[in-house]
């Protein structure tokens, strides 16, 4: 009786992990990130040690030899080693809340890869398992589409209708549109299943079934409009189709159909290629986004510049990398300024080859290339699998691995991964009558309820150690943020979270520090809250910089604090460090010269904004920056050959170059700039308003309310703003703000 109810844990924890993607936890900060991991680790402890107590007794319960499962073993043993010893132990072993990665997270999934293939050890359970996972993804699909149309909101806001990018409860295009890719395959490979299994005659059902699921998720991963992953899907497709083309020579209908979609797929690429500048191709997000891509587009040269960034950081450490979640610190560190346009703190490469080449160096990416390659020696080589099955699951493999050479994992990829190594492993294994890891009689029968009980007071301590203060931690910087009212419940909602120690720390503490420095100017705070919430500040980061040296973000987190308290000399100390830690940094050296300009040195702030423009001349806010001090300190002629290129624009009509001209009484320079902007934007009426106000400051109000009378001419709703702007020129009344 009670092998039986271990088993249905065990079970039940299986079958329940494919319900984990519909999680949204608006109680915990990363609403759609860690209530999935949590919920994900604390059924997977529960499932192991349920597992861990029949094991133990029953050797029937015990994985077979695998390659698979041994190459997975072997790659989160070497991850481990290499986060132990990498440049930030701590956060490569536990992550962050933004991530839930880690150590930690590959652990789960071995876990959970090595009972799913122990203990689903018949096709019946295996296809109930698919048939869960597959009515998940068709629910998915349509909570999509209803996002499509407006019917439900996207996760993380943004644009619905086909020029929108749908993400379910996912949150991101980029993690739903993967769980597609599996799917789509995963019904694909059931689909040739049964089509055998039923005979003609027989097949209409399975046919509508399983066709309506493949339509189903292909239209949503379409719609996610992630590039790499509709890549992989066609190109998983196309492999699928050519092997079943070369293997399938024996059937005449798996060859026809092999051929006939083999031209097809090449047929439809150049086509849509073909029409690729159409303008109905640019209404559609997904058709859009698929046509944009080229060398020179800007996100694919990004890739290319992190990848670069990337490998110098894997020629420093080479054989064991830097450890988990440590490519910030590298990104820092070779940050290559033609990055400019893009996010400023990457933590992921964006390429599954250089993230492990990063975190876990070659020793690293070959254990995790192993696991690849072990899958595909079990679907080729056991004779487990039928010709369709070896070519769906070889495309899978291919399209998930095409996905991940432009993103990253999260924990539905790795649950779906390990759904699929755990299949290859139970039906290779079963093919080939392997032998149990360890045959031999562990504990009697007799012993059971006790070998279960130590389980479970092991699960209780493991899961409680892993989970609860983390989840505890993580709700309070979630009511440090949502507090109104008095601001000391915030910083002791905080001070509570950092105290607990867990892997939230970081967060916490950046939270804190954001906040402190809008408290720090703040005219409504009192000086001794002021006082209370730059003292937690600066500690708290000054910690967190120690415990992560190489880490540029906490020096300048700790600059930007000081600079809201006027603590000037201190905030330089700050930015100089961080600027150590990433030399070619633009940012980090415009808060330096914003420093030199608040400290009164107006010559080093022009050296300093110099410097970042140097660093990649092609930056236009460097170039604004720059030019708006070399007006400032009397170098009017740099100023203007910094801002010539931008004029026709109208980019060079910025706020900071009014600025300039306005404290160094030249504000006449400044017309020819938003004339011209208002010659290449008409529809910004904003412009129209700054030219007049320019006018009006220069003494020409009768110029003023031309421009203001154009304005209403161009867009006539904007006389209800300009109208009494005109009138109160008239009077003499009109301020200049």
């Amino acid at each position: 009786m009670l092998e039986r109810t271990l088993r249905w844990i065990v079970l039940g924890g299986i079958f329940a992990l494919p319900f984990v993607c519909l999680l949204v936890t608006s109680s915990l900060f990363f609403p759609y990130i860690t209530g999935k991991n949590f919920v994900f680790r604390v059924l997977v402890e529960i499932l192991t040690g349920a597992w861990l107590a029949l094991a133990l007794v029953f050797p029937s319960y015990r994985p077979r030899r695998s390659w698979v499962l041994a190459a997975i073993a072997a790659f989160v043993l070497i991850i481990g080693i290499a986060d132990v010893f990498g440049a930030y132990a701590f956060k490569s072993l536990w992550s962050n809340y933004e991530r839930m990665d880690g150590w930690v997270t590959i652990a789960h999934f071995l876990a959970y890869t090595v009972v799913a293939a122990s203990v689903l050890t018949t096709e019946k359970l295996w296809r109930w398992l698919f048939y869960t996972t597959l009515s998940v993804s068709a629910y998915v699909s349509f909570y999509g589409i209803l996002q499509v149309t407006g019917k439900l909101a996207l996760g993380l806001g943004g644009q619905t209708g086909l020029s929108g990018r749908i993400d379910a409860t996912f949150g991101n295009p980029i993690y739903l549109a993967v769980y597609m890719l599996f799917h789509i395959f995963i019904a694909a490979m059931l689909w040739a299943q049964q089509w055998v299994e039923k005979g003609p005659g027989k097949r209409l059902y399975i046919s509508v079934a399983y066709g309506s699921v493949i339509v189903l998720d292909t239209i949503a991963l379409l719609l996610t409009g992630t590039r790499g992953t509709i890549i992989g899907l066609v190109g998983g497709a196309l492999i699928t189709a050519a092997l079943l083309l070369v293997l399938g020579r024996n059937s005449r209908n798996v060859w026809r159909m092999s051929a006939a979609a083999v031209a097809g797929i090449i047929i439809l690429g150049g086509a849509f290629w073909s029409v690729r500048d159409a303008a109905w191709i640019q209404k559609v997000g997904f058709l859009q986004r698929m046509a944009s891509i080229s060398l020179t587009d800007q996100t694919v040269e990004s890739r290319f510049v992190n990848w670069s960034i990337a490998w110098e950081g894997v020629k420093e450490r080479p054989i064991l990398g830097w450890g988990q979640e440590n490519y910030a610190l590298v990104f820092d560190k070779y940050y290559d300024p033609r990055m400019y346009k893009q996010e400023q703190w990457f933590d992921r490469v964006h390429n599954i080859v250089f993230d492990w080449l990063v975190a876990g160096g070659f020793l690293g990416f070959f254990a995790y290339i192993s696991i690849f390659l072990a899958a595909l020696w079990a679907l080729w080589r056991s004779g487990g699998f039928s010709i369709a099955e070896r070519s769906l699951l070889t495309g899978l493999l291919a399209g998930y691995f095409a996905h991940n050479f432009f993103v990253f994992d999260n924990v539905t990829s790795y649950i779906l991964f390990g759904t699929i190594l755990a299949f290859i492993a139970y039906r290779a294994s079963s093919a080939k009558e392997s032998a149990l890891v360890y045959q031999k009689t562990l504990f009697p029968q007799v012993w059971l309820p006790y070998v279960a009980l130590g389980s479970a007071l092991l699960v209780l301590v493991v899961a409680w150690g892993v989970n609860q203060r983390p989840l505890a931690a993580n709700k309070l910087i979630l009511k440090g943020l949502g507090q109104q009212g008095d601001v000391l419940k915030n910083l002791a909602s905080f001070q509570a979270s950092i105290d607990m120690g867990t892997y939230g720390m970081q967060e916490a503490r950046e939270q804190l520090a954001q906040i402190t420095a809008q408290v720090g100017g703040a005219a409504s705070v009192t000086p001794d809250i002021k006082q209370r919430f730059f003292d937690a500040g600066t500690s708290e980061m000054q910690k967190q910089a120690d415990m992560s040296p190489l880490d540029a973000r906490h020096p300048l987190f700790l600059g930007v604090i000081y600079q809201a308290y006027g603590r000037t000399e201190d905030a330089k100390v700050a930015y100089e460090k961080a600027l150590s830690l990433s030399p070619k940094k633009q940012t980090i050296i415009y808060e330096l010269g914003s420093n030199a300009l608040a400290r009164g040195d107006l010559q080093g702030a022009l050296a300093y904004f110099k410097q970042a423009y140097e660093l990649e001349p092609q930056n236009m806010t460097a170039a604004i920056i720059y030019a708006a001090a070399a007006i400032q300190t009397g170098q009017g002629a740099i100023a203007d050959q910094l801002l010539a290129p931008y004029i026709a624009s109208g980019e060079a009509a910025d706020p900071r170059i009014l600025s300039a001209y306005t404290n160094t009484k030249q504000l006449s320079k400044a017309i020819p700039l938003w004339e011209a902007r208002i010659k290449a934007q008409p529809g910004d009426m904003q412009s129209y308003f700054t030219l007049a106000a320019i006018h009006y400051s220069m003494g020409n109000p009768s110029k003023a309310i031309a421009i203001l009378e154009e304005a209403k001419r161009v867009s006539p709703s904007v006389a209800a703003q300009a109208d009494p702007v005109i009138e109160s020129i008239k009077n003499g009344t009109a301020v200049v703000q």
